[in-house]
């Protein structure tokens, strides 16, 4: 364990200044590590608001392209799922509304996964510099996402009422329990997935390609319940340990008033939660000791 002297100016009780100590310690063996989390909370929310400003500057229709990139997604999947292969929608539900609030949770898992998992290289000249919590990074970047998440939500809100389509409002207070869970579970695999990416680059071309296809796989853009009728026992094991699948179909649930709560792909999907999380943090941890020789 080593300090190395700095932070911010404090005064004792003789008005006299003194340095406030950033304690280091070998291997973030007890809980000093977390202290700075928490002492450090004000940068997860810079971070956040600079990737904000990147993100959309220079650009004609700035955050409208949060907007315009969902809905773009959501006619294209209706047309081929809907218009050409005529697959039912929830419980009658106008088919565009399913798919994009299927869409919703869906793209925030899938941007959190890739922004975490790439933290180590997209950050790697502001880690190499200053002394913080690694952790803050990937943090600050996904709390930037939940901004576009809400204004897909707004979005929705505006379909629902151009179809004339009346949400479960009961259930809309629990939208954000079931987006902080979407979150975490892109965060956790994100975590779990960026040391690799420090040392095989390769993960950030397939990644991607890999999330593109899991669209395919978790009821995004078509129905849950008419999946699970037309396979086999055996492969409805298979889908349904999918660890997205229990959260979209419960964020699905809060805005589709007909629509099931499945439970047991709740408890899957909160089950790889718990288990990835844990991981996630070691692993990055470890990690964050090494990576600044492979950057």
């Amino acid at each position: 364990m080593y300090s190395i002297p700095g932070g911010f100016n404090k005064r004792t009780a003789a008005g006299e200044k003194t340095l406030q100590k950033t304690v280091i310690e070998r291997n973030g063996k007890n809980f000093q590590y977390w202290r700075d989390l928490w002492r450090y909370r004000g940068l997860a929310l810079n971070l956040a608001r600079r990737d904000i400003t990147v993100r959309y500057k220079q650009t004609v229709i700035g955050i409208g392209w949060s907007v315009l990139g969902p809905l773009m997604n959501m006619l294209i999947m209706s047309f081929i799922f809907g218009t050409v292969a005529k697959l039912p929608s929830d419980s009658g539900v106008p088919y565009r509304i399913m798919v994009y609030a299927g869409l919703i949770p869906w793209t925030l898992f899938g941007r959190s996964l890739t922004i975490v998992s790439s933290t180590f290289l997209s950050n790697a000249s502001l880690l190499k510099k200053v002394y913080f919590p690694r952790i803050i990074a990937p943090l600050g970047e996904v709390t930037a996402l939940l901004i576009d998440t809400l204004i897909s939500c707004g979005v929705l809100a505006v379909m629902m009422a151009l179809y004339r389509y009346v949400p479960p409002f009961e259930r809309l207070a629990l939208l954000p329990v079931f987006l902080l869970m979407t979150v975490l579970l892109g965060f956790s695999l994100g975590m779990t997935l960026a040391p690799f990416n420090v040392k095989h680059r390769d993960l950030n071309q397939i990644l991607p390609f890999m999330i593109q296809l899991g669209q395919y796989v978790t009821p995004v853009v078509y129905s849950y319940a008419f999946v699970m009728s037309t396979i086999s026992p055996t492969m409805g094991i298979v889908y349904t340990l999918n660890p997205a699948t229990g959260i979209v179909n419960a964020f699905k649930w809060c805005v589709i008033a007909d629509n099931p709560f499945d439970m047991k792909t709740f408890l899957i999907s909160a089950a790889w939660i718990a288990v990835l999380l844990p991981i996630g943090i070691i692993r990055f941890r470890k990690a964050e000791r090494t990576f600044v020789d492979l950057v």
